[in-house]
């Protein structure tokens, strides 16, 4: 089969790394192509087997919106692929377009909350182009029922990217892993460790790892708050960072399906997040970690409090989530997406 990989750029993302895992997995019995529309950062490693076709369109605007929709037109006609797979709302959107009343079949793959376009034209133009797709998966029993006018609908969670190592000696470490940005909610993580108390903070190493737009300013903020962080910057593996965390926070505003609960769960962390759909999708709270209300840094800082008094809560949530690595291995997601993609395109 002919399957051809769209995605507005290679970035550092969840989506990215969904379609690296995909992409290499399906090469092995299918021809795979990969259209970058925008950027290609060079951070993933693809099969020999593939092709990388840099589109390199530029601009700002609508102006932008309208070109990728007519270099999208003619990648198209021109490669005529049994199977367009397009990565995230504006993208989809416009391959929906770029590819009406051609033969290629179409998954559009989503990767955040339907909520999480907050104009209401952009999330209507979204909704219509849906209706026309020939696949929809998505990442939450939430978006899964929201998009009930999509014809042909599946959740399929993305996979563990990691290697799960033989966990080491736990260290007194509370560990964050994402962006640097606004959407993460680090500044709802440092309120609330500000308000935690002191004395259960003695003896713990703060770490973050990841970088983004937001670092100096983060770094001042810590600073104001008279908060010792360690920002450990972007670093491809975060493996070991995991292994020796005890506790583990995520607090974004927004989350599709969040990566990094996955992978630290698989490596026994006791995990806090905020309340986002993607929360409830992985977490059952009080049983494998603890969710605290959206934007909230004085409950926050209570859950945390919890965690740093009580081992044995620590211990249990640790233990609880570590249960359900296996669901999340790329053979499982990968068997998932084959059933998918042969119910869609009947072969």
């Amino acid at each position: 089969m002919k399957i051809l990989f769209v995605i507005a750029a290679l970035r550092n993302g969840g989506a990215e790394r969904v379609l690296n895992v995909l992409a290499n997995e399906l090469s092995r019995d299918n021809e795979i192509t990969i259209a970058v529309l925008e950027e290609d950062l060079g951070l993933y490693k693809f099969s020999e087997k593939i092709s990388i076709i840099n589109l390199n369109v530029t601009g700002s605007g609508v102006a932008l919106k309208f070109k990728k929709i007519f270099v999208l037109r003619a990648l198209f006609k021109k490669q005529k692929a049994d199977l367009i797979m397009s990565f995230i709302d504006w993208t989809n959107v416009a391959c929906v377009i770029a590819n009406a009343g051609l033969k290629s079949k179409l998954i559009a793959t989503e990767h955040h909350e339907h909520s999480y376009l907050k104009s209401k034209v952009a999330s209507a133009m979204r909704d219509l182009a849906y209706r026309f797709v020939d696949g929809l998966s998505v990442l939450s029993k939430s978006d899964y029922d929201y998009y009930k006018f999509a014809k042909n609908r599946e959740i399929i969670h993305n996979p563990l990217f990691i290697d799960v190592l033989e966990i080491c000696e736990k260290q007194n470490v509370i560990l964050s892993v994402a962006r640097l940005e606004a959407v993460k909610g680090y500044d709802i993580y440092f309120e609330a460790l500000s308000k935690v108390d002191k004395s259960l903070l003695n003896g713990w190493e703060i770490k973050i790892a990841g970088s983004g737009r937001q670092e100096a300013q983060l770094k001042q903020m810590a600073s104001n708050l008279g908060l010792n962080i360690k920002f450990l910057g972007h670093m491809s593996d975060v493996s070991k960072l995991y292994s020796e965390a005890k506790i583990f926070v995520l607090s974004s505003r927004s989350e599709g399906l969040s990566n990094v609960l996955i992978e630290s769960g698989a490596l026994n962390c006791a995990r806090i997040s905020s309340d986002t759909v993607g929360a409830r999708e992985l977490i059952n709270d009080g049983l494998d970690g603890l969710i605290f209300k959206n934007g909230d840094a004085n409950d926050l800082k209570d859950k945390l409090e919890m965690l740093l008094k009580d081992e044995n809560l620590r211990a249990k949530l640790a233990k609880n989530a570590s249960k359900n690595a296996n669901l999340f291995s790329i053979e499982n997601i990968s068997k998932q997406w084959r059933e998918f993609i042969k119910k869609v395109v009947g072969k």
